[in-house]
């Protein structure tokens, strides 16, 4: 639902960004990061997964096509400018929806209703039934294999996740929660909103992040207990 995803919105004028977040509010979402400029967006797009951005275009140091280009696999973008001039090159970048300011209620609700209509798009064939001791993963639009001995930890990538194994890292369509739910419970647990891990996997642990193969992976405060639970600590 459009409510439970994570927005960003990026824009250099305050009263820009409380528009949008008041919109989203009446919505009753929860999940609202704000970001004065491209920047910081940026850097906070290193840390945290995020279903959409609301972007403003003119900023300083970066601008929002420059951000939207930098950006490997971008969530959904809808962009939120004064200008109409840069329309054609928004959606040559594949934005969802293209707002021009002062920004109306409806119009805005009709750019999430595209949201709603792409965040999950149809599955073409089930996955073969996994094993006790591998999985299936449709890698593209072929299953592969892996065993859940390799399996290192798995990083949510909004609708997909990223599966880091001994040999290499696999994309394949599905939710963070729904592959945990596929592996045992004994020696995996998830440890934070876009990481699930093997504890047999772990090398270290520094202060909130556990250290596998030199990747330092966050464990959230709620998690925390049932992690330490399960390392004996």
């Amino acid at each position: 639902m459009l409510k439970d995803l994570h927005y960003m919105i990026v824009d250099d004028e305050p009263l820009a960004i409380d528009v949008i977040e008041n919109y989203l509010q009446r919505l009753e979402v929860a999940h609202i990061t704000r970001c004065g400029n491209a920047v910081e967006a940026f850097q906070l797009l290193q840390k945290k997964a995020i279903d959409c951005i609301f972007l403003d275009i003119e900023m300083p140091l970066l601008s929002g096509l420059d951000l939207l280009k930098s950006l490997k696999e971008p969530p959904a973008i809808i962009i939120t400018t004064a200008y109409r001039d840069y329309a054609v090159e928004g959606f040559e970048l594949e934005v969802t929806d293209y707002l021009v300011k002062p920004i109306s209620f409806p119009r805005f609700m009709k750019a999430l209703e595209k949201i709603a209509k792409t965040s999950r798009p149809q599955k073409e064939e089930e996955t073969p039934v996994a094993g006790k001791d591998h999985l299936f993963l449709k890698v593209d639009k072929k299953f592969i294999k892996v065993l859940i001995a390799d399996i290192l930890y798995i990083e949510s990538l909004k609708d997909y996740v990223r599966v880091h194994t001994r040999d290499g890292a696999y994309i394949t369509y599905q939710s963070l929660t729904e592959i945990t739910d596929k592996l045992p419970t004994d020696n995996f647990a998830r440890v934070h909103r876009s990481y699930t891990i093997a504890l047999d996997k772990i090398n270290g642990i520094d202060g909130n992040c556990v250290d596998i193969a030199g990747k330092l992976i966050p464990v959230s405060r709620e998690n925390r207990p049932d992690v330490f639970r399960k390392l004996g600590k």
